[in-house]
């Protein structure tokens, strides 16, 4: 049997057919070493993270962020869900609270620093960048072992009673959903 110009035969369709199955396979791993760059350091910042955190929610009779593990939930946060520029834009907010000297300031001074963030002072990306610090400082707190222990919640509470002193019942938080 002689092969026409535009016919196949069995063994060239099997090869090119592996070659096409095999570059289907391998192409999408090579894709993405070449996209792989080093992740970014969040252990740099963690102590200023902690110092944000504990003015943000200080120890008192209960414990404050520090006891309750947020720096290292804001680092899992930052190394497990947010997206490379996610991390480069959070890293440049931490940056920019650092530049104010929040590190090396006293309580009440680090206090009129972070109002001033909160406040929008700093320009919108300092706002910006406290304000998702702060939302990921409370979060991590109330869904910590160490609130939920400390603070007296109950998923189905009893009967509603409108008249108790709060020294009968101690600490409560809201139910979830509000």
């Amino acid at each position: 049997m002689t092969a026409t110009p535009h016919s196949i035969d069995r063994r060239a369709l099997l090869r090119r057919t592996v070659t096409i199955a095999g570059a289907a396979v391998a192409l999408p791993s090579l894709a993405s070493l070449a996209g792989c760059t080093a992740p970014a350091s969040f252990d740099d910042h963690i102590a200023l993270v902690s110092a944000i955190s504990e003015r943000i929610i200080p120890a008192t009779d209960t414990p404050g962020a520090i006891e309750a593990g947020v720096p290292a939930y804001i680092a899992a946060v930052f190394d497990q869900h947010f997206t490379a520029q996610q991390q480069s834009e959070f890293l440049a907010g931490l940056a920019l609270i650092g530049e104010t000297g929040f590190a090396d300031s006293a309580p009440a001074a680090r206090d009129e620093i972070l109002t001033r963030f909160a406040n929008g002072g700093a320009g919108e990306s300092g706002s910006a960048i406290f304000q998702q610090l702060r939302d990921l400082v409370i979060f991590g707190f109330y869904t910590s072992e160490a609130a939920t222990s400390e603070l007296s919640y109950e998923e189905l509470p009893g009967r509603y009673d409108g008249c108790v002193p709060m020294a009968e019942i101690g600490r409560a938080w809201l139910d979830r959903g509000v």
